[in-house]
């Protein structure tokens, strides 16, 4: 009876983050970003208030709570190093009930210019 409970259980989780509608992530400046540039990824969410995480490569990179009062989550840093280029997504949960959404459709960073191994000839 117990094993049935919790195999039961199960389907109920999965089906939590198929309730929340999911976010959506854009990157500023969207192309043309060297080594040294301030970027922006902004995750803009169907609910006022939530705790959004911002995703690269498959990673938890940062997580933040969203002010209740805007709808988008600011993401903002210096692009110091290669291992920042990559594919963003970011997501949200919410405490009541206790949910999480699906990640976001994937945002690619693709550096260009000077000191970032780009090979194109002038």
């Amino acid at each position: 009876m117990a094993l049935a409970l919790i195999l039961g259980w199960w389907p109920v989780a999965a089906s939590r983050a198929q309730q929340l509608p999911p976010a959506s992530l854009s990157l500023h400046p969207s192309q043309g970003v060297s080594l040294g540039d301030n970027i922006t990824l902004r995750c803009h969410l169907p609910r006022v208030r939530a705790w959004v995480q911002l995703w690269l490569n498959g990673t938890l990179r940062s997580d933040k709570e969203k002010d209740k009062e805007q709808d988008t989550a600011e993401f903002s840093f210096a692009v110091t190093k290669l291992e920042d280029a990559g594919t963003y997504q970011c997501r949200y949960q919410v405490s009541e009930p206790l949910w999480t959404s699906n990640k976001s459709e994937p945002v690619e960073l693709v550096l260009t210019g000077e000191g970032t191994m780009d090979t194109s000839w002038p």
